[in-house]
C-alpha cells in the first residue's frame, strides 16, 4: 500500500524545516535559499547577503541513499525513496528526495536535498552556523544540526551540500557518517 499524500505531507513539513535551519532565509553568515530558474523565467538579482548562496535542485535525481541505506539510517524498513516536488505557499517549489518507514506512529521520515553552492564553498556554510555538532571524517566538511522535526546532517562535497533529514528517530553518529560517505560517493 502507497502512502503518497501522507509521504508528501511529511515531506513538505520536513523540507520547510530543513530550509529553516538558516538556509532559507538572509542571516549574517549563513546561507540563503534560492531557486534555479526554469526556461522563459526571469529572475531578478539576489540581495547581497554577507554569506555563501545555497542553489537548490542541483542535481536531477537527489535519491543519494537507497531504501537499504536509509533503514540503516531509521533502524526501520522504508519504502523505496523518490524524488518529489513540494510547494511553498509563496507559489516556490522545491525538489527533494523522501522515503518514509514502513511501521510506526508517525512513520520515521528521511528526506535528502542537494544544493550548490554561490559565493563561499559548501564547507563555509557547514562550518558557518551556531548549534551545530560537528562530525569528522565525512567529506570536506560536516555537522549534525537539531531542528523541531529531527536531526538534519550536513555534508559538504567540493561542489555541492548535501542534507540528510530525519523525523522521529535520533540516528547515532556511526549511522550519520555511513549515511554521508554514501552519498557523497553517488554526487555527479
Amino acid at each position: 500500500m502507497r502512502r503518497t499524500r501522507p509521504l508528501r505531507a511529511l515531506s513538505g513539513g520536513l523540507l520547510l524545516v530543513v530550509l529553516s535551519t538558516g538556509c532559507g532565509r538572509a542571516i549574517a553568515g549563513n546561507a540563503v535559499a534560492e531557486p534555479l530558474p526554469t526556461a522563459g523565467t526571469t529572475v531578478a538579482a539576489p540581495a547581497r547577503t554577507s554569506g555563501p548562496v545555497l542553489l537548490g535542485d542541483a542535481v536531477r535525481d537527489e535519491c543519494l541513499l537507497d531504501a537499504a541505506e536509509l533503514a540503516s539510517l531509521l533502524d526501520a524498513p522504508v519504502d523505496p525513496p523518490e524524488n518529489g516536488t513540494t510547494s511553498h505557499a509563496d507559489g516556490t517549489t522545491a525538489r527533494g528526495c523522501t522515503a518514509a518507514a514502513r511501521e510506526g506512529d508517525p512513520p520515521a521520515l528521511a528526506a535528502v536535498n542537494v544544493y550548490g553552492v554561490r559565493g563561499g564553498a559548501p564547507a563555509d556554510v557547514v562550518r558557518a552556523g551556531l548549534g551545530r555538532r560537528e562530525l569528522s571524517e565525512v567529506g570536506d566538511a560536516a555537522a549534525v544540526v537539531d531542528t523541531a522535526s529531527g536531526p538534519t546532517m550536513q555534508i559538504a562535497s567540493r561542489t555541492y551540500l548535501i542534507t540528510i533529514a530525519v523525523a522521529e528517530r535520533r540516528p547515532s553518529d556511526a549511522q550519520w557518517r555511513a549515511a554521508g560517505r554514501v552519498a557523497l560517493t553517488r554526487l555527479p
